[in-house]
């Protein structure tokens, strides 16, 4: 193994700009492809390998879910990525991959919300507290530069801390859903918190709420946008209940290869995570170290 990395030092090679990008590349690449995700129960945990590939590297997540270890002060997910060289099989990289995945998919989202019409410069709206929260308000503040932050989570004191480090303040969902021009979703809600009678119009909207049976978009979310921007057309279908009811889903790499979405009065990207994804951060990691 050529290099490690924990979280800290992901966070330090990566500048997001340049992961949007290299998100988009990634997507248009005819030698880039993924495996399906492969789920496994052990020892009273959830385990999944994303797998994806190019004529480079291949890069493998494992992400788990361990129920037990929030008593013992640890995260409930973690995740551990390993580069190797797609030619010989050497092993180039071992990096922890849980702020990885925030970047990324917090990336993946704000190159979705451009092609959906997000601008610069308005109020960004986000609904939730949590890791994914977090990184898409680090990443959307940066990048969109808003006058603006909004948060709002059922829990007051998680609000307060995430506005506190995003220099925004603390909203209720109603003057969340009113009140922005981009509204990001990152909740494990089971019923709807993006209410599309409320949003303004032209408004974006990003839901990464996890798979079945979190549901963050109501029905008149559905009616407004018409057509559904999807990471993964197939992985929004097959698990969230947030991708039924469309007249139109496209994913995101379709719609980069020239595919229509006409949306309506205001635009929805709807995410469930794939590993290509992964594996644009694992390139961008690999030039910068010169591994690959």
């Amino acid at each position: 193994m050529k290099a490690q990395l924990n979280d800290r030092a992901v966070e330090l090679l990566v500048e997001p700009g340049e992961l949007v990008e290299e998100i988009r590349r990634v997507l248009l690449d005819p030698s880039a492809v993924e495996a399906g995700r492969e789920a496994v129960s052990a020892g009273g945990s959830w385990f999944a390998a994303m797998t994806a590939g190019d004529d480079t590297i291949v890069s493998v997540k494992n992400v788990g879910v361990y129920p037990g270890n929030p008593g013992r002060g640890l995260p409930l997910v973690r995740a551990l990525t390993i580069v190797v060289s797609s030619r010989t099989g050497e092993p180039l990289l071992a990096y922890e991959a849980n702020s990885a995945t925030g970047l990324r998919t917090a990336s993946a989202s704000l190159l979705a919300a451009r092609l959906l019409g997000a601008r610069e410069g308005g109020v960004l709206g986000i609904i939730g507290a949590g890791v994914q929260a977090r990184w898409h308000g680090r990443v959307f503040k940066r990048l969109l530069r808003p006058s603006e932050v909004l948060v709002h989570s059922r829990t007051r004191a998680r609000a307060e801390r995430l506005a506190r480090e995003l220099g925004g303040s603390v909203a209720g969902l109603e003057e969340v859903n009113r009140r922005s021009d981009t509204l990001v979703a990152a909740t494990n809600s089971r019923e709807p918190v993006v209410l599309g009678a409320l949003l303004r119009s032209g408004a974006v909207v990003v839901s990464v709420g996890a798979p079945a049976p979190v549901r963050e978009l109501d029905q008149a979310v559905r009616r407004r946008a018409r057509c559904l921007l999807a990471d993964t057309r197939t992985g929004v279908l097959r698990e969230s209940p947030d991708g039924e009811g469309w007249d139109r889903v496209v994913g995101l790499d379709e719609i980069l290869r020239g595919a229509s979405c006409e949306r309506g009065d205001v635009g929805v990207y709807k995410s469930v995570g794939r590993p290509l994804f992964d594996l644009a951060i694992s390139r961008l990691i690999t030039r910068r170290l010169g591994l690959a």
